[in-house]
């Protein structure tokens, strides 16, 4: 899986990287920019974008607006400082799968890690199911 790290100060998010490193089947993009992370989404098979709360050039829901328009389909989580209540207002209808904190660490990893794991699993059937159809 390859993970585009949208993010304006990396050293905030060493736990996180730290423990998605220690996933074999994860390849790691960073963009320090929103420019630089539409380019990578742009030319990469990217599955997830982790994206700050701000950038130097955008605020973190303006790149997923953009995000959408480049890629509908992929996985985004965000930072936010917002209540629970008001993220899900300020990103409703963008398909963002989860929240992070400011200062993500090794569990927030985990809970995206289990989230994934989930949306992985709910799409291996349907994935069977087109292949057996193609075949038929």
């Amino acid at each position: 899986m390859i993970i585009l790290l949208t993010v304006k100060d990396f050293s905030r998010f060493a736990e996180l990287v730290a423990r998605l490193r220690r996933e074999s089947d994860i390849e790691l993009v960073p963009a320090a920019t929103g420019a630089a992370g539409l380019t990578a989404l742009k030319t990469q098979r990217i599955e997830l974008v982790i994206v700050d709360e701000q950038l130097d050039d955008m605020d973190g829901i303006a790149f997923i607006k953009q995000v959408v328009k480049v890629n509908p389909l992929v996985n985004t989580a965000l930072v936010s400082g917002l209540t629970a209540d008001e993220f899900h207002e300020a990103t409703e209808g963008l398909g963002v799968l989860m929240q992070l904190p400011s200062h993500p660490r090794e569990i927030d990893a985990e809970a995206l890690l289990t989230v994934l794991a989930k949306i992985g699993a709910l799409m291996q059937p349907m994935a069977r199911a087109r292949l057996k159809a193609a075949n038929s």
